[in-house]
C-alpha cells in the first residue's frame, strides 16, 4: 500500500496534493496600472504647464480610469477565488481621490497574487518561462 492511498480506494495526503492541477492566479489588468499612470503623469505635467483647469481634468480622468480598472482587476482576481474581504471597497474608493493609489494597488495586488499562488503550489503567472508550476519536479527545459 502507498504512502498516499488507504484500503478505501480513496486517495490522501501529499501524492494528491502534489498532482492537483490548480490554475495559477494572475491579474489581468494588474500590468496596465503602471503604464497608465506614467502616461497620466506626463499628460498632466505637459497639460499643467499650460492650464490648470486641464491638469485638473487630467487627474480627474486618470483617476476615474483607475478605479475602472481597480474595479475589473479584482473582481478578475475574486474570480479566479482569491478573497479580498471588505478592503476591495477601500482600493476601489482611494482610486478616485489619492494620486499614488495606483502604485500602491499594483505593489499590494502583486503580494495577494503571489500568496494566493504560493497557497496553490504553483508557480506566479508573471514569472513562469514555460508554464509550468512550481510543483513541477521536473527539470526545466534549457534552450
Amino acid at each position: 500500500m502507498s504512502r498516499g492511498s488507504s484500503g478505501d480506494g480513496y486517495r490522501r495526503g501529499r501524492d494528491v496534493e502534489r498532482e492537483r492541477d490548480d490554475p495559477s492566479v494572475s491579474g489581468v489588468y494588474r500590468p496596465i496600472l503602471p503604464v497608465i499612470w506614467g502616461i497620466g503623469a506626463v499628460l498632466f505635467l505637459v497639460v499643467g504647464w499650460f492650464d490648470l483647469r486641464g491638469a485638473l481634468a487630467v487627474v480627474l480622468v486618470t483617476h476615474l480610469f483607475f478605479a475602472g480598472l481597480i474595479r475589473a482587476d479584482i473582481k478578475s482576481l475574486r474570480r479566479q477565488g482569491v478573497d479580498w474581504g471588505h478592503s476591495r471597497h477601500l482600493w476601489f474608493g482611494a482610486a478616485f481621490t489619492l494620486p499614488f493609489v495606483a502604485l500602491a494597488y499594483y505593489w499590494y495586488s502583486g503580494r495577494v497574487v503571489r500568496r494566493a499562488n504560493e497557497s496553490r503550489g504553483v508557480g506566479d503567472a508573471d514569472d513562469a518561462d514555460d508554464g509550468r508550476g512550481a510543483s513541477d519536479d521536473r527539470p526545466a527545459r534549457s534552450t
